[in-house]
Formats: C-alpha cells, structure tokens, sequence
C-alpha cells in the first residue's frame, strides 16, 4: 500500500424520481389528442404533447429534447397538469380565475 493514499469511498447518488403525469382516462387521451393536433395557440398545443408524451411513461429528459424546451419545463406542465388538469394547458398570461378585466379602463 503507498503511504499517503487513502482508499476511495463509493458514495450512492440519488437519482430523482421518475415523474409522471397523472393516469389518463381514454376520453382525456382523445381530448389531449385533439388539442395537440388542432390548437391554434402554441403554448397550449405544445403543453398537451407534453402531458401526452408523460402519459406514455416518456422520461423528462426525452419529452424535453423532443419538445425542444428544458427539462424544468416539462417538470412544471406535468405538476400543473397533476394538481389542475386541463386548466394547466391553457397560458398563464388569460389572467387568474375570477379576475375581471374589463374594469382596467
């Protein structure tokens, strides 16, 4: 043994949980299907081949390189997608439920 040279430790690295979208009801599939073909907004197009690329159990990492968007984007349609449903498709910038903007004038 050299003097001087201590043994390597093996160190486990967690790898993050798979994430998923929640289980996809058939009629859900369809819908998500028409929104991703159909849609004449980008945002919510691209958000629904997202949610139905994770229903498929696709990785994050794929869908992203496949979206071409980052991996923390993908993260946060699923979770919204998870805890909204088909409200989480839809752009953030409408303006929140209950808001009244026609008294801005």
């Amino acid at each position: 043994m050299i003097i001087g040279v201590r043994p390597v430790e093996v160190v486990p690295v967690a790898r993050k949980p798979k994430l998923l979208v929640r289980a996809v009801m058939p009629e859900e599939g369809r819908k998500l299907a028409q929104i991703a073909r159909r849609s004449r907004q980008p945002v919510r197009m691209r958000r629904a081949v997202v949610v139905m690329a994770s229903a498929q159990h696709q990785p994050v990492g794929f869908i992203a390189k496949l979206m071409q968007v980052s991996e923390s984007y993908v993260r946060q349609v699923i979770h919204d997608f998870n805890k909204k449903g088909f409200d989480a498709l839809d752009s953030k910038w409408r303006g929140q439920a209950g808001e009244d903007r026609s008294s801005d004038a």
